[in-house]
């Protein structure tokens, strides 16, 4: 699933997200290489929205640099909220079409017509 970013909020986060893209190179240049930009930008965001700590600066950093509070939390949620799908396994049909979830992925489907 990609989602969409505001791009003043990744204008403010350019440099974080190119140290945390080359950390990934680093690790594993082969696997990683292949990822679009859009992927490595939604990996980012996950891996701030595992740390509360980490998450308080980067809000804090946004909202220095003039980003509105509103749209940061609204970011955080769809981040959290699709997280928690994903860890449950729990997804509409839609979802599963859209995304392209794999089978093995998914534990539990309802049919109320979600995408985050």
């Amino acid at each position: 699933m990609d989602i969409y970013i505001n791009t003043k909020i990744v204008d403010v986060l350019s440099k974080d997200i190119k140290k945390f893209k080359s950390t990934l190179l680093n690790i594993n240049y082969e696997e990683f290489i292949k990822i679009s930009d859009e992927r490595i930008n939604n990996l980012f965001l996950y891996s701030i929205v595992k740390n509360n700590k980490i998450m308080k600066k980067v809000k804090l950093k946004l909202l220095n640099n003039n980003v509105v509070e509103k749209e940061i939390n609204e970011l955080f949620y769809k981040i959290l909220k699709f997280h928690h799908k994903h860890e449950e396994g729990i997804f509409s049909w839609n979802e599963i079409i859209e995304w392209d979830i794999e089978m093995n992925d998914i534990k539990k489907t309802t049919t109320k017509y979600t995408l985050i």
